[in-house]
């Protein structure tokens, strides 16, 4: 009869030390995932915007603590599920199951483990998080103060209050624009200037001061054109600073201020649900992490076999399942379905149930039946069936064999096969990975607007080939290290030069497999991408346009294309409909030199737009006049008011070149983006090059966790230094095709001297 001991202290701190690394390694790649783009941002404002090294470090931990928190309990489940995949593994479960411990027992070092970790999360939520929001707000506001374009981009619409700002052009520094847009709520026009720039006031605000303007009024109510050499005015106050969300400056106000807030009748109801979602959720967050804690063994002891990388993969998934149902909380709390208290329990709740169903179920079984001493799939077959399925077996195991034998280039398609398998797993994971985060940032906005499932999944089914693109470099990068590194752990590699065959050469098919990807790669961005993005922000205007009950502020479209400058109140292109849409046409100076007013527009396809009651004016040398309206106008659905370039396809960006230039501006911003767009699919067979040639620079080969580390630093080193060439040549610092593609070029340089070094490994072996 088997002896059921229970964990001692020794055996608690090996499982808590085994716990701590995997964990602090999780949460150390998530909140590097979160932050890249931030980082990247922050390369901007060091290269361009005059922001000290000094102030970007303060940003970045600033904003880096309440990430922490936020990916505290998600590092736990990873890191536990990774831990004991490496304790199944190597057969130490098993062991702790020969000495009497059960697989169930070693629950309760978890559930310390995750306590321990409960009390971290929960002093980073209530506060280190409000107290990194205070400062960060204070930063933000200092910086602003002091450069109040540090924050414009060209061809982005900034907001201050319901202001808008937009410039074609602007300074590397962000002081001077060229090509000047502002909406003016108090005149209710748009004022056009060749010029501008934002200069601080004394009193601590910002003022925007335009050269060389014109207006041209309603001509519905009197056709005036109002021309000037200079005109300034001051900002309103709450648009001066670089502004965060709303929701992510809630996480500064402590208890008192949130509870004041959800309290104030005035406000409205969405912000108030905001306020006591945020109230409740310092509690859940780290409260769910102890719930994750006890997912981790009933999770961990589903599997049938055991590994670290199948471990990672069911964390995210069941992180996945987490924000899935914190999102679907919060849309019920806007609903008014349920409290802020319910909404923002709801996942712990739910995963509660589940992990103590799981955890129940476990403890009824006994030591000997766990996963961790059962048989494989193959073993357990062979011991139940019959002799004719043993035999049938065998059968089908030769019949394979042959077939392999058969084919051409065994060793060929075995890397490849074993590649493929690999870059298949990384992409799924990186995948999920970002997908969690998006959904994170994104899908509460859908929960806010009462999104149907239909919609978010319409929304998400549209999104998805754009974090693909994201994902494909990074998964091709280490998948080829796993790969390489696998097959030199278990001696293959050496194998192959026992038998005359060079690592390069056996390896060869993995860098064919990129260099075919590679091309697909450039597709992907240039055809597919522009597409779904814009049927991405389709379904996105459709959920806030057809959902929004407030009463919008400002207007529904500001924006420009081509020669033309178009705002409307309302523009709906899922009904087809526009109301009091106002179209400007662009002298080649960028000011206005006609303008048509209507009343209602319908579309009748084809981007073609039906006009009703139609009001035109045209400047001329003699001055302003009217003029027949058109009865119809091409707006096509390029209704967005911010242009990212990311998002255009080749032949886009260079008519955007040629619209810009023609204008008489600078086009460095474009150039840039479309070398960094044809440089990207490059560096689908460059990074993967890098790590192979670096792998099997052996005999002594490089560690598993060696290659893995020189792989992640390759892939932050890429992104952060394809942001700050964009940056460097945005500023003209360097030429455009050297800040699209340096970034691409240094690590060829650095994979081909990797490579060159393999050469005399050759020739050691021959001799």
């Amino acid at each position: 009869m088997p002896v059921h001991r229970r964990p001692g202290s020794t055996l608690y701190r090996y499982l808590i030390l085994e716990m701590v690394f995997p964990t602090l390694y999780t949460l150390g790649g998530l909140t590097l995932v979160v932050m890249t783009q931030e980082l990247v941002g922050y390369s901007e404002m060091v290269i361009n915007r005059g922001v000290s090294l000094g102030e970007v470090a303060a940003l970045a931990l600033f904003q880096m603590l309440p990430v922490l928190g936020s990916m505290l309990p998600f590092g736990v489940l990873v890191g536990g599920l990774v831990a004991l995949g490496r304790l199944g593994a190597d057969r130490e479960l098993l062991m702790l199951e020969a000495s009497g411990i059960s697989s169930p027992r070693i629950v309760w070092p978890v559930l310390a483990f995750a306590a321990g970790m409960t009390v971290v999360a929960l002093l980073l939520a209530l506060f280190a998080t409000p107290w990194a929001s205070r400062s960060l707000d204070a930063k933000l506001a200092e910086i602003g103060d002091r450069n109040p374009g540090a924050a414009i981009t060209p061809g982005k619409v900034h907001r201050f209050d319901d202001w808008m700002l937009q410039a074609r052009e602007v300074s590397a520094g962000g002081e001077e624009m060229r090509g000047v847009f502002l909406w003016m709520p108090s005149v209710g026009e748009t004022v056009f200037a060749r010029s501008g720039r934002l200069v601080p006031v004394e009193e601590g605000g910002s003022r925007v001061v335009l050269e060389n303007g014109a207006v041209l009024l309603d001509p519905r109510e009197t056709a005036r054109e109002i021309r000037f050499d200079h005109l300034h005015t001051d900002l309103p106050r709450a648009g001066r600073k670089i502004a965060r969300s709303r929701k992510d400056r809630l996480q500064s106000l402590d208890f008192e201020g949130l509870r004041a807030m959800h309290a104030d009748e005035s406000i409205v109801w969405r912000n108030r649900s905001d306020a006591a979602l945020e109230l409740h959720r310092r509690f859940a967050l780290p409260a769910s992490t102890l719930v994750f804690g006890m997912l981790i063994v009933p999770l961990f002891l589903a599997r049938a076999h055991f590994s670290r990388s199948g471990g990672g993969v069911l964390g995210l998934l069941a992180t996945l399942a987490y924000y899935g149902l914190a999102q679907f909380g919060d849309s019920l709390v806007y609903d008014g379905t349920l409290s802020a208290w319910q909404g923002s329990w709801l996942p712990n709740l739910v995963l509660g149930a589940v992990a103590g169903l799981m955890v129940a179920r476990m403890t009824r079984l006994t030591a000997h039946g766990r996963h961790s001493d059962r048989p494989g799939f193959r073993e357990r077959r062979s011991r139940k069936g019959t002799a004719e399925d043993r035999q049938t077996e065998r059968r089908r195991d030769a019949g394979r064999q042959r077939r392999i034998v058969a084919r051409a280039r065994p060793l060929e398609r075995y890397v490849a096969l074993r590649f493929l398998q690999m870059a298949g797993l990384c992409f799924a994971v990186v995948l999920v990975g970002y997908l969690l985060i998006d959904i994170l940032e994104r899908l509460q906005w859908m929960g806010k607007y009462g999104a149907t499932l239909g919609q978010v999944m319409s929304y998400y089914g549209a999104r998805v080939p754009l974090l693909a693109s994201r994902v494909i470099p990074m998964s091709l990068l280490v998948a080829t290290a796993l790969t390489v590194s696998v097959l030199a752990g278990q001696g293959e590699l050496m194998g192959m030069r026992a038998n005359g065959i060079p690592a390069p050469r056996a390896l060869l098919p993995i860098l064919v497999i990129c260099a075919l990807i590679a091309p697909a790669y450039f597709v992907l961005n240039n055809e597919v991408l522009p597409r779904t993005n814009a049927l991405a922000s389709y379904f996105k205007r459709v959920v806030k346009q057809k959902q929004q009950s407030q009463p919008r502020e400002g207007l529904g479209a500001w924006f420009r294309e081509g020669n033309r400058f178009f705002q409307a109140d309302e523009l709906d292109p899922k009904d087809g409909f526009a109301r009091n849409i106002t179209v400007f046409t662009l002298g080649e100076d960028g000011l206005p030199v006609g303008r048509v007013d209507t009343r209602s527009a319908r579309h009748i396809g084809g981007g073609q737009w039906l006009l009703a009651n139609t009001v035109a004016v045209a400047s001329t040398a003699e001055g302003l006049r009217r003029v027949d309206g058109p009865s119809y106008v091409q707006i096509g659905e390029a209704i967005q008011a911010e242009v990212d370039t990311r998002h255009l396809s080749v032949g886009e960006l260079r008519e955007a070149i040629d619209d810009v230039e023609q204008s008489g501006l600078d086009a460095t911003h474009y150039r840039v983006d479309l070398f960094v767009k044809l440089a990207a699919p490059v560096a689908c067979l460059v990074l993967p090059a890098l790590a192979l040639f670096f792998a099997v620079g052996g005999p002594p080969h490089p560690s598993s966790a060696t290659t893995l580390v020189l792989s992640a630093i390759v892939a932050v080193a890429y992104v952060l230094l394809t942001g700050v060439g964009a940056s460097v040549g945005y500023s003209g610092a360097a030429p455009p095709w050297l800040a699209g593609w340096g970034p691409t070029l240094l690590f060829a340089a650095i994979a081909s001297w990797f490579g060159l070094r393999l050469r005399g490994f050759g020739q050691a072996l021959r001799t």
